[in-house]
Order: C-alpha cells, then structure tokens, then sequence
C-alpha cells in the first residue's frame, strides 16, 4: 500500500511489517513493540498474545539530498504503524512516555505528528512533576485526529496514541531526540484513561490506578499553519519547505505561548 500523504514515495508491506522505499529514500532503522513488552500497560492484561506484534516504528526516514535538512537540526523523521483490533477490549496503542529536559534547556521539546491513515485518538496528559513518585495530571485531553491531519504535543505532556478506526493505522513524526520517559507511564499501568471500543463506539474509562485526574477534554485536531500544521500538505513537504518555521522543536522557549495554545 502507497503512503500517500507522508510527502515521498514510501509503501507499506502489511505481510512483512515493513517500509518499502525508492531508490534514494533511506530509511535507517526498524523496532516493533510486541503484547508482552506492554501487558503492563494495558486495560485487561493476558488478552492477546504475548508475541503478537502491537506496533512497528522506522525513524530517519527521508530522501538522500534531502537528508542534511534533518541531520544539521538533529530532526528525526518517522513513521509508526499500530496493528487493527483490540486487545480484549482496548483499542490498540503504542506505550506512550514523557519527554525530558535537553541541556540548556527549560522546556522538554515538542513533537509534531500527522495520521498517514485511519484514525487517532491521542491522549495527552499535562504534568509538570511527572518524574515524581506520585505526580499531578493537571490537564487531560483526547484528540480526535483524522487521516491527514496534525497536531503538536506541548512541552510536559505525556502522549499516547491509540487506533481508534478499523484495520491498521499510521501516523508520522518529528521530532528532536531527548530524554524519553516510560516510568511514570509504566508505575500507574497506562495512562489516566483506557480507549477501548464498547459495540463498534470509542468509550473512555478511567484508569483507577491515578488519583483525582482533572476531567477529560475531548477534541478535534486543529489546522497550525504557524507550526507547520498545513491541510492538505505532509509534514516532510512543509518540513523541507521552510525547516526554520519548525524551530519550536528545538527551541521551545521562544514558542511557548504558540505552544500552549
């Protein structure tokens, strides 16, 4: 299958798991996350099998000339395709973490993300003492995101995606490489809430393992033309347009306000 809206010519290969792409496009690593390496993490535990293939991730994926455009800015570029089903009834999703703090720096560092195909749910968790033992949520939201369209995770929100539509689902990344924390997500088994899919309908049920958890925001995602958010255009496209429009991902201080709306 042609990935249509990733900006270059890249084919999935449902039956190998596995990113086909033309001469002259690299694509420099593979990893996949299987049950059992998340059975910790999920809202029935035991409900699939322990070698069944929940996602696979390929990072550094981008055209040759094009490559110093990422490299010089340490800018990764990835795609991550979730498996279709559920397991038992949880929606299929990847583990989700936090991102640390890069030196001289005061703000952990964005990502932007776009749906490559189906449909996303991205749940985003605000905390600013996440590495704390008993950390506060202090805001908790879901977003609706539809094949095609983008979002921004804000500085000290933990993010999780999950495939919330029928079949398998894909989405792309940028990023810049930082301190990525599982921890907090893995002591509370998952994130303060579980997708799951009740007769065909997304239902969200909280995770009992957190406290009091501010209550939960449902939205759409939203077009950020000043972040690079552009309907209709890849990331990739709008990314090796104009690299300097995403400096938030490097330099969050000076987008803070961007950033936290």
């Amino acid at each position: 299958m042609k990935i249509h809206r990733f900006g270059i010519p890249v084919t999935w290969d449902e039956k190998e798991k596995q990113i086909v792409a033309e001469r002259g496009i690299s694509v420099q690593s593979r990893s996949e996350k299987r049950f059992g390496e998340m059975e910790n993490l999920v809202y029935e535990p035991g409900n699939a099998p322990r070698d069944e293939v929940c996602y696979v991730f390929f990072q550094n994926i981008w055209e040759e000339d094009k490559e110093a455009a990422f490299t010089e800015r340490k800018v990764t570029n990835g795609i991550t395709v979730l498996s279709g089903g559920t397991m038992g009834m949880e929606c299929r999703k990847n583990s989700g973490h936090y991102h640390g703090l890069n030196p001289g720096h005061t703000l952990p560092y964005p990502e932007a993300y776009e749906v490559l195909w189906g449909q996303a749910v991205f749940l985003l968790q605000k905390s600013g003492n996440f590495e704390q033992e008993d950390f506060v949520v202090e805001d908790l939201e879901a977003v609706f995101v539809n094949e095609g369209e983008k979002l921004v995770v804000p500085p000290f929100c933990g993010h999780c995606v999950a495939n919330v539509g029928e079949g398998s689902m894909a989405f792309g990344n940028l990023a810049v490489p930082c301190p990525l924390h599982y921890e907090p997500i893995k002591k509370k088994h998952g994130f303060a809430v579980y997708v799951l899919k009740v007769d065909g309908r997304v239902v969200f049920v909280p995770n009992e393992n957190y406290g009091k958890v501010p209550r939960l925001r449902v939205s759409k995602a939203k077009e950020r033309p000043d972040l690079g958010l552009v309907k209709g255009k890849a990331l990739y496209t709008s990314y090796t347009e104009r690299p300097e429009r995403f400096e938030y991902l490097w330099e969050p201080e000076k987008y803070r306000s961007a950033l936290e709306r």
